[in-house]
């Protein structure tokens, strides 16, 4: 449960109440003022932008599925019962919110009591949100091969956005990532690919390759920095002299 421990609401700037649409809008919202895309020549702020568009998009993974969404919201309010001391030791776990989480197993979740129909109408509905993401999934296949980066992105949102659980169109966003140099979001998107499919070996290889690129691009920039004070002292010795 450690991956609920942030306020994902205040992150995104809406209340606990708000509706999908009302978090969708939010998003989006933040998404276009802090994406990297902003920053092409300037390391720092992009290195800024992608941690704080990764924390949001994750606020935004969260809240916009309704089960991870019933989850989070039963977590946040057994820690704050517990954190005001208005539960009995019986119905809260022990200290931490590793332990907390695991209570969460046992709270009930109304059933319908039209069922069948229910279920017969959502597995048309998944089985034709599926059929598109795939189409996604191939059209950002072949944006990645031509380079057209941004597209990319745009399509695996959108397939993310139909079948938020299936890992390898994460993964696939994150090699989109990856591809752009923006290894925080690729880590992200990679983590919630292991998350939902610990097995996907792609996923594996590709957060293997992002941790490699990632440790280079940063003694790259020690390097340069280092160089930088070389030749500054050097400029220093050559001033005095003059």
């Amino acid at each position: 449960m450690q991956e609920f421990e942030e306020d994902y609401y205040a992150i995104l700037g809406v209340e606990e109440d708000s509706t999908p649409e009302e978090i969708r809008k939010a998003y989006i919202m933040l998404a276009k003022r802090l994406h990297p895309d902003k920053h092409p020549n300037d390391p720092v702020r992009r290195d800024a932008a992608q941690r704080q568009f990764a924390q949001v998009t994750r606020a935004h993974d969260v809240v916009s599925d309704p089960e991870r969404r019933r989850e989070y919201d039963a977590f946040r309010m057994l820690k704050r019962k517990k954190e005001l001391g208005l539960s009995s030791d019986s119905s809260l776990p022990a200290q931490n919110p590793d332990e907390l989480g695991q209570t969460l197993d046992s709270i009930d979740i109304p059933k319908d009591l039209d069922m069948t129909i229910k279920m017969n109408v959502r597995d048309s509905q998944g089985n034709i949100n599926v059929k598109w993401a795939n189409k996604h999934l191939q059209r950002a296949d072949d944006l990645l091969r031509k380079k057209r980066y941004q597209e990319a992105e745009t399509a695996m949102k959108e397939a993310i956005r139909l079948v938020p659980e299936e890992a390898r169109y994460h993964t696939k966003l994150a090699e989109v990532y990856f591809s752009r140099g923006w290894f925080t979001l690729a880590t992200t998107e990679v983590q919630t690919a292991l998350r939902l499919d610990g097995r996907d070996a792609e996923a594996r290889n590709l957060e293997t390759k992002i941790k490699a690129a990632a440790r280079d691009h940063e003694e790259n920039k020690a390097n340069q920095k280092s160089k930088k004070s070389f030749f500054q002292q050097l400029k220093d010795i050559l001033t005095k002299e003059l």
